[in-house]
């Protein structure tokens, strides 16, 4: 093709038809432009094919990140919760001095030394600032809602640290001689029944309560940001 324009340039020249040979080159030249826009135009798209290709991977991979913490969340959520009536249950027996129930209430003495305790797949948000994919992402109230998440864990993660705290420094002196471990029986049942061993069970209460709120906060969270990324993925 190069060769038959060529030729026919050549033809014109050689006639001397000099204003046939200058159109002739400015059409040739327009031909140039139009195929280096064209090619331009190929390069953008697919260049704009593969960013959108590598955004739509990046939803895929947060949302089942999230499904993930969701799914952790849900059971330690139940988890807290049921501890948090064991809790409430010995309160109720210390509170009316009932002797009868020492050995529920030494279970549930027992029980104080387990507590929620979640562990979220990876820093989602993190994780896309340090690998470049949050500029991918062309929704901004998806980065904002996941930075809210994250401090919603860490304050999770923070009472939890303090849920440990206290059955370390607290919980653990307190029944130390006072319940047989081997049979979860009381020895000193009135020591069960103290002051300490109850605002134990009270702080407790409180804690479970406010890590309930927190995790259903994150739970609440995570809706939210799984249907943001759904609505992106169905555009």
């Amino acid at each position: 093709m190069i060769h038959f324009f060529r030729k026919i340039r050549h033809h014109l020249f050689a006639e001397k038809k000099f204003q046939k040979y200058l159109f002739y080159a400015i059409g040739e030249i327009i031909l140039v432009v139009i195929g280096i826009l064209i090619a331009l135009q190929i390069n953008n798209w697919n260049e704009r094919r593969l960013l959108n290709e590598s955004e739509i991977k990046s939803y895929y991979n947060i949302k089942q990140q999230l499904l993930d913490d969701q799914k952790e969340l849900t059971e330690v959520k139940k988890f807290n919760r049921y501890h948090s009536k064991v809790y409430e249950f010995a309160n109720n027996i210390i509170s009316s001095q009932d002797y009868n129930k020492q050995d529920s209430l030494a279970l549930c003495a027992m029980r104080l030394a387990w507590y929620s305790d979640f562990h979220r797949s990876g820093n989602i948000y993190e994780t896309l600032v340090n690998s470049g994919d949050l500029k991918l992402l062309k929704n901004n109230d998806i980065p904002s809602q996941l930075q809210k998440l994250e401090m919603t864990y860490i304050f999770a993660n923070k009472l939890e640290d303090m849920h440990w705290e206290i059955i370390i420094n607290n919980l653990s002196p307190e029944i130390r001689g006072v319940i047989n471990y081997a049979t979860f029986k009381p020895v000193q049942p009135k020591k069960l029944y103290s002051i300490e061993m109850q605002n134990i069970f009270i702080e407790s209460i409180y804690l479970t309560a406010t890590k309930d709120s927190v995790y259903s906060k994150a739970l609440k969270e995570i809706d939210t940001l799984i249907n943001l990324i759904d609505n992106q993925l169905v555009l």
